[in-house]
């Protein structure tokens, strides 16, 4: 779990609001633009998705690809398969994936920003919830990814990162949720587990889809590292 700290983004204010906005102004369009809204938002999102990684720090560029790979399966299995959640049109919209990824530029560039006791105030909130819900048998599931994030915190070394995309995911399914763009089944499909729409301590799975990207990413690198030596030998042959 332990790895050296992301590089700066280094995308410009302009860009930033505009990942802010796409998200902010791109749910109320799906959601009350009907099949045409939802069109509408996903080429612009995709549109922005490859505008980001031009201008993005291009050490980055890979882990943003990786976590549009990895947030679209983790979309169509938790969805689509586990159906822990639904859509509003019962699929998994084509903006998704890459709102993923500018979700997660997000938190690259405001995670070195936050202080010291924002990760201790969410870390609190984290295991406070998990706590209440455990004690009242509500919003179980929150129970178990309050362990998860808890678990991140502790044996992760990007803790900011985490606790920024703690705030980020909870806050963006709140508004989702509110709004009606998708809905957290009450009873989890499988397991004695309940779920609030949406579970408080969803943050949790956003970490995991870090750790995912962040080792794939090391994966990767390694292979090529490994692979590279004998790429070179064949071509001077």
């Amino acid at each position: 779990m332990t790895r050296a700290p992301a590089p700066p983004p280094g995308l410009s204010r302009a860009m930033l609001v505009t990942l802010a906005l796409t998200v902010i102004v791109g749910l109320p369009v799906d959601k009350f633009g009907g099949v045409p809204g939802q069109l509408a938002v996903s080429v612009w999102t995709w549109a922005l998705f490859l505008v980001l990684l031009a201008r993005i720090n291009q050490a980055l560029r890979l882990p943003l690809m990786l976590c549009l790979v990895i947030s679209t399966l983790g979309e169509c299995c938790l969805s689509l398969l586990w159906g822990l959640y639904g859509y509003w049109l019962h699929n998994v919209p084509f903006f998704v994936p890459p709102g993923h990824v500018l979700l997660f530029a997000l938190g690259l560039t405001f995670a070195p920003r936050i202080p010291q006791w924002t990760i201790v105030l969410v870390c609190a909130f984290a295991a406070g919830y998990g706590l209440l819900a455990f004690l009242t048998s509500t919003d179980t599931v929150s129970v178990a990814l309050a362990i998860l994030f808890l678990l991140f915190m502790v044996l992760g070394s990007n803790r900011r990162l985490y606790a920024t995309m703690f705030v980020i995911s909870l806050l963006m399914e709140l508004y989702g949720t509110g709004i009606g763009n998708w809905v957290w089944v009450p009873e989890i499909p499988g397991l004695p587990l309940t779920s609030a729409n949406p579970p408080l301590c969803v943050g949790g799975l956003y970490c995991a889809l870090d750790l995912c990207v962040v080792n794939a990413d090391r994966l990767l690198r390694r292979w090529r590292r490994l692979t590279a030596p004998g790429m070179e030998a064949g071509s001077a042959a």
